[in-house]
């Protein structure tokens, strides 16, 4: 396991990319409709390509409380979905925000982005590709 300058401890085991309890409750609650469970899937990983960009901003901007902010978006929407291991990088960049210490804030969003590269191909996997945003798309 590694820790991050914040003390928040990062699992460096391989995790399922997606927790299927969790996934599998989503899938559930739109009552195994897939058009719909795509549709969340696709606004999910937009608004997280979004919430990416948004963290890289406040890192180069070193606005501290915009980086927890969006940070905490990002961990609440990808426990939503069953992105478990993303949102443990997440409570860490929240924590970095929170203590108002972003110098180790880079290589962790960079893990951050590998795992969301992860669940897309996940999703992908499991839905296609209609869970994923179109490419030019604002989402």
């Amino acid at each position: 396991m590694d820790t991050t300058p914040n003390g928040v401890t990062l699992s460096c085991v391989s995790e399922a990319v997606l927790a299927r309890e969790v996934f599998d409750r989503l899938r559930q609650a739109t009552a195994g409709d897939t058009g719909v469970l795509a549709d969340l899937c696709r606004e999910y990983v937009g608004e997280a390509r979004a919430t990416i960009d948004n963290l890289r901003q406040a890192l180069s901007e070193g606005n501290a409380a915009e980086f927890r902010e969006r940070a905490h978006y990002l961990k609440g929407s990808s426990l939503m979905i069953g992105a478990r291991q993303l949102a443990q990088y997440c409570t860490a960049l929240e924590q970095m925000g929170r203590d108002s210490d972003l110098t180790a804030a880079g290589p962790v969003l960079e893990q951050t982005v590998v795992a969301l590269r992860a669940v897309e191909e996940e999703l992908t996997r499991d839905l296609g590709p209609v869970a994923l945003p179109a490419e030019g798309s604002a989402a």
